[in-house]
């Protein structure tokens, strides 16, 4: 089921290789830049509620800061124990130098 686009950054906003958290809807969600390619997944690590915003990435991965798990940014999948359950990961589109995120019906 499709759901509602919804601008969450421009572009310049997040800078190459970096995360911000934005908010969409009731989601909270970190969108990342990676070589010019944005993704976003749960902004909350579900293992220990940290933002995942301030972790590190590393390659295609984020590592949460508080308990060094770690997922993968594309999929949103626990990559790092103690991370083992996966995040929800969401469709994004670039127009006109806004990044949108797809949310559905109960995001």
């Amino acid at each position: 089921m499709s759901g509602e686009f919804h601008a969450v950054a421009s572009v310049a906003d997040v800078k190459p290789d970096s995360v911000v958290q934005v908010r969409a809807g009731n989601a909270t969600i970190a969108l990342f830049n990676l070589g010019g390619e944005f993704y976003a997944i749960d902004g909350i690590c579900s293992h220990g509620a940290a933002q995942l915003a301030d972790g590190y990435i590393e390659g295609e991965l984020i590592e949460c800061p508080q308990h060094a798990g770690s997922f993968d940014i594309k999929t949103g999948k626990a990559v790092g124990i103690p991370c083992v359950v996966d995040l929800k990961s969401y469709p994004v589109k670039v127009e006109d130098g806004r990044i949108l995120i797809e949310l559905d019906s109960t995001a």
